[in-house]
C-alpha cells in the first residue's frame, strides 16, 4: 500500500506536539524532537510490514463516503443545502412582517394592507370624514420553498410560495357578513393563506407556473414600504408558459401565453359574470442590460369578451314581480397594452428607474383601471384608454441605509368608454371612473443587521373622477420585517 498519506498524518501528529515541548531548554527540546522522530520511524516501518490489503482500504473509503452522505452539504443556490443522497439543493425562506399605518386623510381600512387610490373616498363623504385612523397587520409576511437540480436540459429549479394575505379573514365573514373584519381582529387577526408563486424553471428559457407576469417588470419596479406601490404601472401574478431566447450581445426575447381573465362592466357598473375567456394572452418581452442601466420593452394583447347574460337593468329588491331586465349575447373585443421601463445609473449605487405603461382595454394589467364595459346602446364592449408613469430614484448612503423617492400617475383619456360611463352614472361616485390619479411616496429602509428591515414612509394621493370630484390619501407607514434565510 501507498505509505506517503501515512508518512503525512504521522509527521502532523508529531509536530502537533512540539508546542508542548517549547517552555523546556533547548537541550531538552532536541532530546524530545530526537526520541519523537524515532518512534515515528519506528511506526513507519512497522506499517510497512503490515498485511493491511486494498480491500480494507477501499472498505475504508466507502464506510468515509456514506458517513459524508449523511451530513449537510452546501447546496447550488444561494443558502440552500443538499438533500441527502441526491443531487437538489432545496431553500426555505420566509418574512415575517409587521405594518403599521396612520391615515391623517379619510378612512382607506377596507384596503388595510397597502394604498389603493383609485378607491379613495371621495371629498364630503362619510368615509372621507373618517381621518386618523390607526390599524395594525402581518397579513403580508410569507413563506416559501425553492429547490433545484441538474439535468441534461439545464439547472430545473422550483419555487412555491404564499402569504396571508387574502381575505375574507379566516371563519367571519360567513358568520358576521361585512362586520367579519371587526369581529376578527377583536380575537385572533386571522387571515387565509393565499398562493403567490408556484412555477419550474428549466434552464434558462422555459418557465411554466404562477409567478409574476411577463408584462411586469418587477427588476425595475421602484421599491416602497408600502405593498403595492404606486398607481402607473403593472403588478400581477398568473399562470403562465413563458419561452426566453437569450442572446447575450443582442438581450433576452421573451413570448407568454398567460391566464386570461375577461372583465367587462354592465351598465349597472358591476363586473357581469357573463365574462368568458376562450383563448389566453398574449405577451411578447425584450430586456437588456448596458453599462448605464438596464431597458425592457413589452406588449400584451387579451381578450374581453361575453357569453351569456348581461344586466341592462339591476333587479329593484323594493319590487318582488321586479327580475330586472337581461340580455344575453355573445359579443368579443381585444384589448392591448404597452410598456417601456429601464434603470439608469446615477452616483455610486445610486439609480433612477422609470416605468411607462399604457393601452386601450388594458385591463387588470394596468394598476388600476376597470378596462372595458358593455355598452347597451350601441350593443358593443366599449375599453378603456389609458397612460401611467412611475419615476423612482434610490439614494443610498450606506450599506445598511437607503431612501426610496417614488412617484406614479395614471391618466384615462376621452373615448366611448368615457361616454359610456358617463351615460350609466359611473363617472362619479366611490367608484366612479377616474380622469386622474396620483401617489407620491418617500421612504426611508434601514437594516440594523442583515436580515432586518425597518422602514418608515410617507404617502400622498389624490385622485379625480370624470366630473371633477376628488378624494385625499395621507398617511405614514411603518414596517418592520425580518427575512428568513
Amino acid at each position: 500500500m501507498k505509505t506517503k498519506p501515512i508518512v503525512l498524518a504521522l509527521l502532523a501528529a508529531g509536530f502537533a506536539a512540539i508546542p508542548a515541548a517549547h517552555a523546556a531548554s533547548d537541550a531538552e527540546r532536541i532530546a524530545q524532537l530526537e526520541k519523537q522522530l524515532q518512534m515515528m520511524q519506528e511506526q513507519i516501518e512497522a506499517l510497512k510490514k503490515s498485511s493491511v490489503s486494498s480491500k480494507d482500504v477501499a472498505d475504508l473509503r466507502d464506510q468515509m463516503a456514506a458517513s459524508t452522505k449523511e451530513n449537510v452539504v452546501v447546496g447550488d443556490i444561494p443558502g440552500s443545502f443538499r438533500i441527502p443522497g441526491t443531487e437538489t439543493s432545496v431553500r426555505v425562506y420566509g418574512v415575517a412582517e409587521l405594518n403599521a399605518v396612520h391615515e391623517f386623510k379619510g378612512d382607506h381600512s377596507s384596503n388595510d394592507y397597502s394604498t389603493f387610490m383609485p378607491y379613495a373616498p371621495l371629498r364630503g363623504s362619510a368615509a372621507a370624514r373618517r381621518d386618523g385612523q390607526t390599524y395594525l397587520h402581518a397579513r403580508t409576511s410569507r413563506i416559501g420553498i425553492e429547490g433545484a437540480t441538474p439535468s441534461p436540459f439545464g439547472q430545473i429549479s422550483v419555487k412555491v410560495e404564499g402569504d396571508f394575505n387574502n381575505d375574507p379573514r379566516t371563519g367571519n365573514s360567513a358568520v358576521y357578513g361585512s362586520l367579519g373584519n371587526i369581529y376578527t381582529q377583536q380575537a385572533t387577526n386571522s387571515y387565509d393563506f393565499r398562493l403567490r408563486h408556484a412555477y419550474m424553471q428549466i434552464g434558462p428559457s422555459w418557465l411554466i407556473g404562477q409567478t409574476w407576469s411577463t408584462f411586469m417588470d418587477i427588476d425595475n419596479t421602484p421599491e416602497t414600504v408600502d405593498f403595492n406601490g404606486p398607481v402607473g404601472g403593472t403588478f400581477i401574478r398568473q399562470p403562465q408558459i413563458r419561452y426566453t431566447y437569450v442572446m447575450p450581445e443582442y438581450g433576452n426575447f421573451t413570448a407568454a401565453i398567460e391566464n386570461s381573465v375577461s372583465y367587462v362592466l354592465d351598465p349597472t357598473g358591476a363586473a357581469t359574470t357573463a365574462g368568458f375567456s376562450k383563448v389566453p394572452d398574449f405577451v411578447v418581452r425584450w430586456d437588456k442590460p448596458f453599462t448605464w442601466g438596464s431597458l425592457s420593452l413589452r406588449g400584451v394583447s387579451h381578450q374581453h369578451r361575453l357569453n351569456g347574460d348581461v344586466t341592462l337593468v339591476a333587479d329593484d329588491p323594493a319590487t318582488p314581480s321586479d327580475d330586472g331586465e337581461y340580455r344575453t349575447l355573445n359579443r368579443s373585443k381585444r384589448g392591448y397594452g404597452l410598456a417601456a421601463s429601464g434603470q439608469i445609473k446615477t452616483v455610486g449605487d445610486d439609480f433612477i428607474s422609470w416605468i411607462v405603461t399604457g393601452g386601450t382595454g388594458i385591463g387588470r394589467y394596468f394598476n388600476y383601471v376597470e378596462g372595458a364595459g358593455y355598452n347597451a346602446a350601441t350593443d358593443s364592449i366599449e375599453m378603456e384608454k389609458a397612460l401611467g408613469v412611475v419615476l423612482g430614484y434610490q439614494r443610498k448612503f450606506s450599506d445598511t441605509f437607503r431612501m426610496n423617492f417614488v412617484y406614479g400617475t395614471q391618466k384615462n383619456y376621452n373615448n366611448d368608454y368615457t361616454d359610456w360611463a358617463r351615460v350609466n352614472g359611473l363617472d362619479s361616485g366611490q367608484f366612479g371612473v377616474n380622469r386622474k390619479v396620483q401617489q407620491f411616496h418617500i421612504g426611508g429602509i434601514w437594516n440594523p443587521v442583515k436580515m432586518v428591515d425597518i422602514g418608515l414612509e410617507y404617502i400622498w394621493g389624490q385622485r379625480e373622477t370624470l366630473v371633477g370630484e376628488k378624494g385625499d390619501m395621507s398617511r405614514i407607514n411603518f414596517l418592520a420585517r425580518y427575512n428568513i434565510n
